[in-house]
């Protein structure tokens, strides 16, 4: 289907997979569960835990979903990160980094 595409992202589970949506020249980019936990996971993405079915493949999968998600300067959708739960994804002294978008309650 035109502006959507997935890409196997196994490891937490055996299909897991990212989706994403594009439209004029904007990327969105919906990965689930690639990350447990911003605060760990972003500096050390080899880090895992027990509901990663392959932990081995969970964190190769997350350290290449960071590196695009830089790479290319998407938006990422995704569980088990700050508020609002979409941003993008920089680099720091540590690693990687979680960037939220800044949120508005108002429209």
């Amino acid at each position: 289907m035109p502006g959507f595409k997935s890409t196997l992202r196994a490891g937490h589970t055996p299909g897991h997979s990212a989706v994403a949506v594009q439209s004029k020249g904007q990327k969105l980019v919906f990965w689930g569960d690639i990350t447990h936990g911003d605060v760990v996971q972003f500096d050390e993405p080899d880090v895992t835990i027990g509901f990663d079915e392959d932990q081995a493949a969970a964190a190769t999968a997350r350290d290449a979903a960071l590196a695009e998600a830089v790479k290319e300067g998407y938006l990422v959708a995704g569980a088990h990160t700050r508020f609002p739960g979409i941003g993008h994804v920089g680099t720091d002294s540590d690693r990687f980094d979680w960037v939220p978008l800044n949120y508005s309650g108002t429209l």
